[in-house]
């Protein structure tokens, strides 16, 4: 199936949102301590007179909802006073589960409370892809569904499981505010899903503080980046906490990060396009350097990974930063995990295990600093984006689809500070306060290019395949099986 790559432009456009979404959250709004300090206090009411005051009415924040006309037709027939829709279900399947599922709650609320429409949320963390596959080829599809790859979406819809949304909606419109990614689930006039939330994953957390206080510098340099793990290990404790655990069959993954990563930086994009394309096979010298030479050193070195190697598949995703929160963060027993933006605070180990708001606070006790360079003259970063697809068609899912292509679909979860939306028409001041959201603007603002993750991009059968599988047995075999691995995943290609 032909499959259409994150061209120069789209890259841009990606650059552009960002800049557009984050940048003013670089300023503050306190005023300069001389200023506060000559301000003169305001005078105290009396008792007599706060006793007598009316109680101030507080506003209630405005519904997280578009204003009609939205320019979609089931959308302003939903939001209109009469609620044509109310009482109707919808279903929709994600892979956001804990604080993720909770955003996500919390940013339809307002649509369902506005038109009367019950949507319901199937959060399915352990095995997402595997279970909609099975509803999807069993006939018994959810409405709508959530997919982080790409190429999956094209090949539901080459099976004719997805219903083009250019049907019901402007795809001006929708090509206009996604420009970045609507491109990737793209054929001919056919628009087989609605980008609705980006990431950028070019980022390492790391215990703020604790650096600090430790005197360790923030790397920018891979050499810089080797140094400092070695420094950790003669320190006594671990430098990173590494899982590929999951969640369910995803298990592989975060492998296959850490590969595309260091092939957009020692390779560049033009051969990290024609590597996702299988123009340059895997078992090609550069991706075996990019695995024995760089990721391999960090998996395989003794005592960089907390646990050692065997631990980096038997840790669950949701667990492997725990260890950095040792003794209240003061004394981490690993140091540095790459993962994208979404990761905290949702997984960090108190809000995971009581659903309340994380003590630790991002930007203060917790950071995220750039995957270093490695090579000055590949300055690139990756990206991802997750893709709404709709499966059955009536009126009340294309309503629901369409307010999730609004900005308001995801406002909830951009004010929390914890997301990027897809659309470009999204307010910057949403974006306002948010250290993550600065962070990975910051990131991809300074970045040469950005490279679409590229598992997500291949064919499915290698990309949440033989790429995440192969890269498992990798890690449990301590990289001594290279060839053979990057033999099998090349043979896997269709």
């Amino acid at each position: 199936m032909a499959k259409r790559l994150l061209t120069p432009t789209a890259l841009m456009v990606v650059v552009m949102m960002l800049v557009v979404a984050c940048g003013s959250a670089t300023t503050s709004s306190a005023p300069p301590a001389s200023e506060e300090a000559s301000t003169p206090p305001a005078p105290s009411a009396s008792a007599e007179e706060s006793a007598s005051a009316e109680p101030v009415p507080t506003e209630a924040p405005a519904a997280a909802v578009p204003a009609v006309p939205t320019g979609y037709a089931e959308l302003d027939q939903a939001l209109g006073a009469d609620q044509p829709f109310a009482g109707k279900t919808v279903s929709i399947q994600t892979q956001w589960i804990g604080g993720e599922g909770e955003n996500f709650a919390a940013s339809v609320a307002d649509f369902a409370a506005a038109t009367g429409i019950q949507i319901q949320i199937d959060s399915i963390g352990s095995s997402h892809e595997t279970v909609l596959r099975t509803r999807i080829s069993g006939g018994q599809p959810p409405d709508l569904a959530m997919l982080a790859q790409p190429t999956p979406v094209l090949a539901y819809a080459a099976d004719g499981k997805v219903i083009d949304v250019a049907t019901f909606m402007d795809a001006a419109k929708l090509n206009a505010e996604h420009a970045a990614t609507i491109g990737l689930v793209t054929q001919g006039s056919n628009i087989w899903g609605i980008p609705y939330k980006a990431d950028a994953k070019s980022l390492i957390w790391y215990p703020i503080k604790a650096f600090e206080a430790k005197g360790y510098a923030v790397p920018t340099t891979w050499d810089e980046l080797i140094a400092l793990s070695d420094k950790i290990v003669a320190d006594g404790s671990a430098p990173w906490c590494i899982s590929a655990g999951g969640p369910g069959d995803a298990t592989g993954w975060q492998i296959t990060d850490w590969v595309e990563e260091v092939v957009l930086k020692t390779k560049g994009l033009d051969v990290y396009n024609q590597w996702i394309s299988h123009d340059i096979p895997f078992s090609d010298p550069q991706i075996k350097d990019v695995f024995d030479n760089y990721v391999g050193k960090i998996f395989f070195t003794d005592g960089y990974v907390f646990g050692g190697p065997t631990a980096i598949v038997a840790t669950a995703q949701t667990t492997t930063m725990d260890p950095m929160f040792n003794e209240d963060l003061a004394s981490p027993q690993c140091w540095m995990q790459k993962i994208p933006t979404w990761y905290g605070p949702d997984f960090f180990p108190d809000q995971r295990a009581t659903s309340e708001p994380s003590k630790y606070i991002i930007g203060e006790d917790v950071g995220m600093f750039p995957f270093p360079t490695i090579d000055p003259a590949h300055a690139n970063v990756e990206g991802s984006a997750d893709t709404l697809m709709v499966l059955l068609d009536r009126p009340e899912v294309r309503a629901v689809a369409q307010f999730l292509a609004t900005p308001e679909g995801i406002q909830r979860w951009i004010e929390a500070g914890s997301a990027i939306s897809a659309n470009t028409a999204t307010p910057a001041a949403w974006y306002e306060g948010s250290y993550k959201l600065k962070v990975a603007s910051e990131v991809t603002n300074n970045a040469a290019g950005i490279g679409f993750d590229a598992s997500d991009l291949m064919p499915g059968a290698v990309g949440a395949g033989t790429f995440w599988t192969q890269s498992v047995d990798w890690v449990n075999n301590n990289g001594a099986n290279t060839d053979a691995v990057l033999q099998a995943i090349d043979a896997s290609w269709p």
